[in-house]
This record gives C-alpha cells, sequence and structure tokens, in this order.
C-alpha cells in the first residue's frame, strides 16, 4: 500500500512502478523486473533519507564517504550505506539492496560482459526481495 508515503504522486507512481515489476515477472521479462526494482528500491531509500536529511551528513562523515550534498545526486549504494548507518532499513535489508544494485547494474552491457552475468529470474527475485524488504522496514 504504501501508506507511510504521504506524497499521493509519488506513492501511486512508485505503485505503478511496483505493478510493473510484478507484470514483467510474471511475462519472464528479467531484465526489465530487475532494472524497475532497483529503481524503486532507489526511490524508496532516497525518500526515506530526504525525510531525515538533518542526520544525514553527520553518518557520511561517519562513513567517511565523498558525495554531493544533493542526495538526489547520490547513487543507490550510497542510498543503502547511510539508510543502514542510521538504522532506517536492517542490516539483511541491506544485503539484499547491495545484491539488488549489482544486478541492476546488469542494464549497462559493458559490466554484464566483463562480468559474464545476465539478468535472469534469480536477480529479477533478488531484486523484487529489496523492494519488499524495503517497504517492511520503512512501514511505520
Amino acid at each position: 500500500e504504501l501508506s507511510f508515503i504521504p506524497d499521493n504522486d509519488l506513492r501511486e507512481s512508485l505503485r505503478r512502478d511496483i505493478s510493473a515489476v510484478n507484470n514483467a515477472l510474471s511475462n519472464g521479462e528479467w531484465k526489465a523486473a530487475t532494472v524497475l526494482a532497483g529503481s524503486v528500491t532507489e526511490a524508496l531509500l532516497l525518500w526515506a533519507l530526504q525525510r531525515n536529511a538533518s542526520q544525514v551528513p553527520a553518518t557520511v562523515s561517519k562513513l567517511g564517504m565523498k558525495v554531493d550534498p544533493d542526495l538526489e545526486k547520490w547513487s543507490l549504494h550510497s542510498y543503502i550505506e547511510v539508510a543502514a548507518e542510521l538504522g532506517m532499513i536492517k542490516s539483511d535489508t541491506a544485503t539484499q539492496c547491495r545484491l539488488a544494485k549489482d544486478f541492476r547494474n546488469l542494464i549497462h552491457p559493458g559490466r554484464a560482459l566483463r562480468l559474464g552475468q545476465v539478468c535472469n529470474r534469480g536477480t529479477a527475485l533478488s531484486a523484487v526481495a529489496a523492494v519488499e524488504h524495503v517497504i517492511q522496514d520503512l512501514t511505520p
């Protein structure tokens, strides 16, 4: 339901994306499901960090990260690490998100070739699991 997101437009956009992920899974469209689920994870973590923006700079400093002060310019990796450090997401969720991040990056043909990996049912399910874990952790 994503009822914890008060912004109706964002909530509906994410719900549509999650629906598209589920449709892609049903149709065996593994790359589409993997990449879109990664995008939803990123959007959820960005939203959560924006809601706790006052805590972010100290956490970034504690982690020794070099990131742009503008949260919207961060990568999924940075969102995961800061959200985990702040306790917004559980350790297991962060681990699942890291897997999803790596699989989502298979959208880049050069990376897929270098690693000898392709999106498949497993990558799609891993990315969807990250979405589900993040939603569970962010739901009050």
